[in-house]
């Protein structure tokens, strides 16, 4: 490199000047490309942060058009209340429930009909009388999911005899039983419980 420079200072001025010009216009060259490449890194970059803008924008939008998560008052009545909106309709879903906890616990429904709606601290009750069938274990699973489901129920009247025949003392077979199982339901306040309902 020392080398190099002592030749060019050696060398006459019109060459010295064309040597320089020829190192400034490759310097200004490689600050023009390195400047070029930036301006375009910076400008990917740019319309990348755009892009990801106009996308949140748009997600900002999709969520305030959302419904808000808010339970409609409705949902909490159908927490409390027996649906529907006369003593008809509510007996007959109420039925409905019967049947299905009876399926659940393998017990039979031999009848079941409806009962005069009754009033319980102010509240109206709308309510079924059914005639089961079967083991102890589905006698127990039958009550058990009748009060643990929602909406509420409330058992008023239970009673359970053995149909099995005894030998001696001795259960002719696996214990077997029958009862009768009267249950009740709130009704909703906006039902109309001017219809009676059956029994």
């Amino acid at each position: 490199m020392t080398e190099f420079l002592i030749k060019v200072m050696n060398m006459p001025r019109i060459v010295q000047r064309s040597i320089a010009v020829i190192v400034l216009l490759f310097s200004s060259a490689v600050v023009v490309a390195f400047a070029m490449v930036l301006w375009f890194i910076l400008v990917g970059k740019a319309s990348r942060i755009h892009e990801m803008r106009t996308e949140l924008s748009r997600l900002e939008q999709v969520i305030a058009l959302r419904p808000r998560n808010v339970t409609p008052e409705k949902s909490r009545s159908e927490l409390l209340f027996l649906d529907g909106d006369s003593v008809a309709i509510i007996q007959a879903r109420l039925q409905e429930r019967v049947n299905a906890a009876a399926d659940n616990s393998g017990a039979s429904v031999v009848s079941i009909g409806g009962m005069q709606p009754v009033e319980i601290n102010g509240a109206s009750y709308v309510g079924v009388r059914a005639d089961f069938e079967g083991s102890m274990e589905a006698f127990h699973n039958v009550i058990r999911d009748l009060e643990i489901t929602q909406p509420p129920l409330i058992i008023l009247k239970t009673t359970i005899r053995s149909t099995n025949i005894t030998s001696q003392g001795e259960l002719s077979g696996p214990l077997q039983l029958s009862g009768q199982i009267t249950v009740y339901g709130a009704a909703n306040p906006t039902a109309d419980l001017t219809e009676k309902g059956g029994s």
